[in-house]
């Protein structure tokens, strides 16, 4: 009787492990995880972590590093991080926030000024959370989401010698 106890103890098993890959390969793009009490077991789903605000990120940079930065358009998180690394000012905070930033800036075209002459640039990025307040260029850089882009929302001279709204940014 021992025997087929334990027969049926396996088969059992067996059948477990066979509904367990079945439901896998039905649904390949849900990770789930079993969990076993004394005499059942339950299915539990992670809750899929969905997309959030994305954050902005505002620079002020010389220009000669925004050379080939076009407004409107991608940037990947390698020339966040150059811009990072060269910027003069920074600031990581909501949309919001960035919006009510009363910069002096002017219409000059970034291409035909001086290496030299700061230039404010605001990327937003999605999934940038945690990026949000940090005070040091290194944590900032590392907070950045890993194979993340960014969108060039704003792309402009400041004007000389002013630091009307800069000081909410962070000095280096």
């Amino acid at each position: 009787m021992d025997l087929l106890k334990k027969f049926v103890k396996i088969k059992n098993g067996i059948e477990h492990i066979q509904d367990v890959l079945k439901n896998r390969q039905q649904e390949p793009k849900k990770k789930q995880t079993e969990v076993w009490s004394s005499n059942n077991k339950e299915t539990v789903v992670p809750p899929v972590k969905t997309s959030t605000n994305p954050v902005a990120l505002c620079l002020v940079v010389p220009s000669l590093v925004v050379r080939n930065v076009k407004k409107d358009y991608p940037i990947n998180i390698s020339d966040i991080e150059k811009l990072i690394d060269n910027s003069l000012y920074f600031l990581c905070t909501e949309l919001e926030e960035a919006t009510q930033l009363s910069l002096e800036t002017t219409d000059e075209d970034i291409t035909n000024v001086s290496e030299q002459r700061e230039i404010y640039i605001r990327i937003n990025i999605a999934n940038g959370e945690s990026m949000i307040g940090k005070k040091i260029p290194y944590i900032l850089k590392r907070n950045l989401p890993p194979n993340g882009q960014g969108v060039v929302i704003q792309l402009a001279c400041l004007k000389y010698l002013s630091v009307s709204g800069l000081e909410y940014f962070n000095h280096i």
